[in-house]
């Protein structure tokens, strides 16, 4: 069973109740998972889900765009249509591997720009890995590349994609 590391804080509350809020609820879910994974012996594994629902489960393009609304995703880079959230559980189930570089307490920034930089290395023309747009980088692909607002914050990745 794959779940994702909850962030069960609230904007409404002041910070000390945030945080008994958020150790009761996370400590409470837990230990239910742990009896559940006890009697019926299933494995349990929590997973980092930043930019879960944002990212590609075909092709791993992150684009905020790629989420149209709380059902729908449309990715940007390979035309991906589906439920935004089978996408995103598709994403935790990869994540949930162990050979997988997103581990469960990777910093949010650090999280997309390992996501940015994966999907660079696999966009690259003769990559085994390519994503999949026939023929790899196209100039339709350096357009979406050229409109996505993640890469703003991350310069030196957007030189080395060119």
């Amino acid at each position: 069973l794959v779940v994702e590391r909850l962030d069960l804080r609230s904007p409404e509350l002041s910070r000390r109740m945030n945080r008994l809020l958020s150790n009761f609820g996370r400590r409470y879910l837990k230990e239910k998972l742990a009896r559940l994974g006890e009697l019926y012996g299933i494995k349990v594994v929590e997973v980092n889900p930043a930019y879960s629902s944002q990212a590609c489960s075909r092709c791993g393009y992150v684009d905020p765009r790629n989420r149209r609304d709380t059902q729908t995703f449309v990715c940007q880079a390979c035309g991906h249509r589906g439920n935004a959230q089978v996408n995103a559980a598709r994403n935790l189930l990869r994540r949930s591997s162990p050979e997988e570089s997103v581990i469960t307490f990777t910093p949010k920034r650090e999280t997309l720009r390992l996501l940015l930089r994966r999907y660079a290395e696999r966009s690259r023309p003769g990559s085994r890995l390519r994503p999949g747009i026939p023929g790899g980088r196209s100039a339709a692909l350096e357009q979406v590349w050229g409109k996505n607002p993640y890469l703003k914050g991350f310069p030196d990745l957007l030189r080395t994609l060119g």
